[in-house]
């Protein structure tokens, strides 16, 4: 059997797409050979929507530095918990005929452990039209009920990644791997530990108060538009315990990459997503004087994850080195002393 790494993006696809078949086949009691596979993305994690009759579902297969087996499951007990209370629309889990929310498989010549999730599908349309009338509330309010049900229901033995600026930053990929610190150059790696030295003090004074289950990946296009309405929220793959600045800033920042350059654009979108989010829950404290600091958070996240995916996903390799360059640029006229893309001034 050929090595996995060795094999073009497409026909490793190929190969995880037979794995997830049997699987589907062996643990879950459908008909893989039956099933309609669309592929979805394929980076950290494989993902496909598998389509059966009237029933659909998302097939996560994970094989590289995947959540180990019993974080997913706090994972899916997560989205199983949000599910059940209606707080959010999210997919929600489908467990093995054994009861797993998790499979450990083995891919063949693959060195590096690999899992699968199986979860419902969540009907609706990716990205929502934010410039729509009430679709940039809709999602402030599904961020802050996320936050409402993270902080209101307990989670005992919730095992997920924490993220603050001891992950993110010091001990983060990008200013710990010298092939990361190769691809952001000597200028952008000196702009990255600057900026680290700058917001360090920031994020470690905020109120615990303000700490909780988070999404940590709520860009605009793990939102959707769901087809009566609303906003449901998508990929938990990276949720952990953190800020909620951190899910904020992170949907601002998204949106800001593609709305700053229509005038007002950005601010219209930026204050109605507020307004969402303030009917459901207050603002975290602080909250005008640490936003800057947590899209600074939000890009430091990014750079790790381009930094570690770009050299073995053609996926990434496509967009990835145009998004540290970007983010560099950034960075660097932080430090000399401007606001940060997405700063509400």
């Amino acid at each position: 059997m050929s090595s996995f790494a060795r094999l073009s993006h497409a026909a490793q696809l190929d190969r995880l797409e037979g794995v997830a078949r049997s699987v589907l086949t062996e643990h879950y009691g459908l008909d893989g050979t039956a099933v309609r596979m669309d592929v979805q993305q394929y980076e950290d994690n494989a993902v496909w929507r598998a389509t059966l009759g009237r029933a659909s579902f998302v097939v996560r297969l994970s094989v590289r530095d995947g959540r180990p087996a019993h974080q997913q499951r706090s994972e899916m007990l997560w989205l199983e918990s949000l599910a059940t209370s209606g707080a959010v629309a999210v997919p929600e889990p489908v467990t093995t005929t054994g009861g797993q929310y998790v499979v450990t498989v083995d891919v063949p010549g693959h060195d590096e452990p690999a899992t699968l999730a199986l979860l419902h599908w969540l009907p609706g349309t990716t990205e929502p039209p934010y410039t729509q009338p009430g679709v940039a509330q809709d999602m402030g309010r599904a961020t802050a009920h996320l936050h409402e049900h993270a902080a209101t229901v307990p989670m005992p033995g919730f095992d997920r990644p924490v993220w603050d600026a001891d992950t993110i930053l010091h001990s983060g990929y990008a200013l710990t791997n010298p092939a990361a610190q190769k691809l952001l150059g000597a200028e952008g790696t000196a702009a990255l530990r600057k900026v680290a030295e700058l917001i360090t003090p920031l994020l470690r004074e905020s109120g615990r108060d303000d700490y909780g289950r988070i999404h940590a990946d709520l860009h605009r296009e793990n939102m959707i538009a769901l087809p009566g309405g609303g906003v449901g929220i998508i990929d938990f793959d990276d949720c952990g315990t953190g800020h909620w600045l951190l899910d904020i800033a992170t949907v601002l920042s998204s949106i800001h990459r593609i709305a700053h350059k229509a005038p007002g654009g950005y601010a219209d979108f930026a204050r109605a997503y507020l307004a969402g989010y303030t009917q459901v829950r207050p603002l975290p404290h602080d909250f005008d004087r640490l936003l800057e600091p947590y899209l600074l958070l939000r890009d430091a996240f990014v750079l790790n994850f381009v930094a570690q995916a770009l050299p073995v996903n053609a996926g990434v390799a496509s967009w990835g080195p145009g998004r540290i360059t970007g983010i560099v640029e950034n960075m660097r006229a932080y430090v000399e002393g401007r606001p940060y893309p997405g700063t509400l001034l």
